[in-house]
């Protein structure tokens, strides 16, 4: 052989012999087949994805999980990594699962399909898993305390399942872990203090389970969390203050649970939250002031606690403080959604809340507000709902509302006494949105405006109990849409319209007077 062949046999040579070839080790031959069996002895729907897996012959040179297998991705080695079966249409259990022989997986995501049972405690065998997704299933059982063995855990997702009993105190050894969500469940005990520990969490998610007890202190450690939802529980005692430290908070949801004692002022600390529930609790005392610093808040639920004394007029401050800071962006005001509904509040309603000029909805009903509506309301020109009905308010329906032009739902019935002359503002026909209008028992004067014809999306007006007199407009046929008409109890004259006649199904039009 000549020296320039045999470099040409030696070069090629060694090519193949650093090639790369598709193999088996025993070692992947065995997780093959262990995943086979535990496909043996599940339900798979025909044209499964899962059809890919099928046995091959024990001399294959082709690394048949690896390259055709749906949902398995292997390492360097051969053996497989990750197993990404969501939404595959599994129904069966994890008890054939061989969690031993796949000890090197990372990641295994299980969402999204009909698996049952509980989470073997043979779990404790992956200690190399990053992320566990088994949400959306029916597992059931308890969350097995070997998995707080597992170390390099980042995301632990096991919502909307049937797992029952007490969230385990190990799961506070998960120092790596950044998403903990198992809300939709059945757990219940309380949120163990261990979980302080978590100091990379982001998310932090337990609602509607039937936890009790205190939120623990310890949480106040949680410096990195984004969101902390426990809404929909059982928990008992009261807000931390600590909790105004977790400045990176976007999201704190505590409400229906039964909460007491004051919303503390701390809160107000939290520049980064867009969203506060504390509704359907048992709170009382003030709403902070300190509230007026959240510039970055979008929505405000506070409804149907016992809070009491006056709405602060630093919430206007909400909006005007984020175009102080940032004049060149004030759309970055998104304060939407301001629910203080079903308390005790009292005072007047702050003018500044005009100032929420990105204001969506505005719910005051039942609490014990007194004086006269805002002319500033009208400002809030994004305004889509607006109940102010059950307090005390006085004075006369500003006719500012009708710079409102998105708005859908007005109601003002009071449950105090109005001392002066009030009419329906002709202006109100330009809030051409309108489909629910409520201003019963106002003592309202004077004639329902024509200009009502110009609510054409309206299906709920209620305009009973008042002083209304004159003819009931012809333009009132102009409401298509209408499904509940009540224009009773007022001084109409007795001729009626033959527009109405089509409403006579749900129409309440007479007494005729008072």
């Amino acid at each position: 052989m000549s020296s320039s062949n045999f470099l040409l046999f030696s070069l090629t040579l060694l090519i193949i012999i650093l090639s790369p070839t598709p193999y088996f080790t025993s070692a992947s031959l065995e997780e093959a087949n262990a995943l086979l069996k535990w496909k043996a002895s599940l339900q798979i729907p025909k044209n499964s994805l899962l059809s890919s897996w099928i046995p091959f012959p024990l001399n294959s040179s082709a690394s048949v999980p690896c390259s055709s297998w749906f949902g398995v991705v292997c390492n360097a080695d051969g053996s497989i990594q990750k197993l990404n079966l969501t939404s595959f249409g599994l129904m069966g259990t994890l008890h054939r699962f061989s969690f031993s022989l796949l000890h090197n997986l990372t990641h295994f995501n299980l969402s999204l399909n009909n698996l049952y049972g509980p989470i073997p405690p043979e779990v404790r065998h992956l200690s190399k898993l990053v992320y566990l997704d088994v949400s959306l299933n029916k597992f059931s059982g308890v969350i097995p305390p070997e998995i707080g063995n597992l170390h390099q855990l980042t995301i632990l997702s096991l919502y909307s399942n049937n797992i029952s009993g007490p969230i385990p105190i190990e799961l506070g050894n998960l120092k790596s872990l950044t998403h903990l969500v198992v809300y939709k469940n059945q757990l219940s005990g309380s949120i163990p203090s261990s979980l302080g520990n978590l100091t990379s969490l982001n998310l932090l998610n337990l609602y509607q389970n039937q936890l009790s007890g205190p939120i623990p202190v310890e949480l106040e450690n949680l410096k990195s969390l984004v969101e902390l939802d426990v809404t929909e529980n059982q928990l008992t005692g009261s807000i931390h203050s600590s909790l105004g430290n977790l400045t990176s908070l976007n999201l704190l949801n505590l409400y229906q649970n039964q909460l007491s004692g004051p919303i503390p002022v701390e809160l107000g600390n939290l520049k980064s939250l867009t969203d506060l529930e504390v509704s359907i609790n048992q709170l009382s005392g003030c709403i902070p002031s300190s509230f007026g610093n959240l510039t970055s808040l979008n929505f405000l639920y506070l409804d149907q606690n016992q809070l009491s004394g006056p709405i602060p007029p630093e919430l206007g401050n909400i909006m005007s403080l984020v175009d102080h800071v940032v004049p060149c962006r004030p759309s970055l005001g998104n304060f939407t959604y301001l629910v203080v509904y079903y308390n005790q509040l009292s005072g007047s309603i702050p003018s500044s809340l005009g100032d929420l000029t990105n204001l969506n909805a505005l719910y005051l009903d039942h609490n014990q507000l007194s004086g006269p509506i805002p002319i500033e309301l009208g400002n809030s020109k994004t305004l889509t709902h607006l109940l102010v009905y059950n307090n005390q308010l006085s004075g006369s329906i500003p006719s500012s509302l009708a710079n409102l032009s998105n708005l859908q739902w007005l109601t003002l019935d009071p449950k105090g006494v109005w001392e002066d002359e009030k009419y329906i503002p002709l202006e109100l026909g330009f809030c051409e949105l309108l489909e629910v209008l409520d201003l019963s028992k106002n003592r309202l004067n004077g004639s329902i405006p024509r200009s009502i014809g110009q609510w054409e999306q309206i299906h709920y007006l209620n305009l009973s109990n008042n002083k209304l007199s004159e003819k009931i407009p012809s333009e009132i046929g102009k409401l298509v849409h209408l499904t509940e008409l009540d224009l009773s109890h007022n001084f109409l004259t007795k001729e009626i319209p033959s527009e109405i006649s089509k409403f006579a199904e749900f129409a309440k039009i007479g007494s005729f007077s008072q």
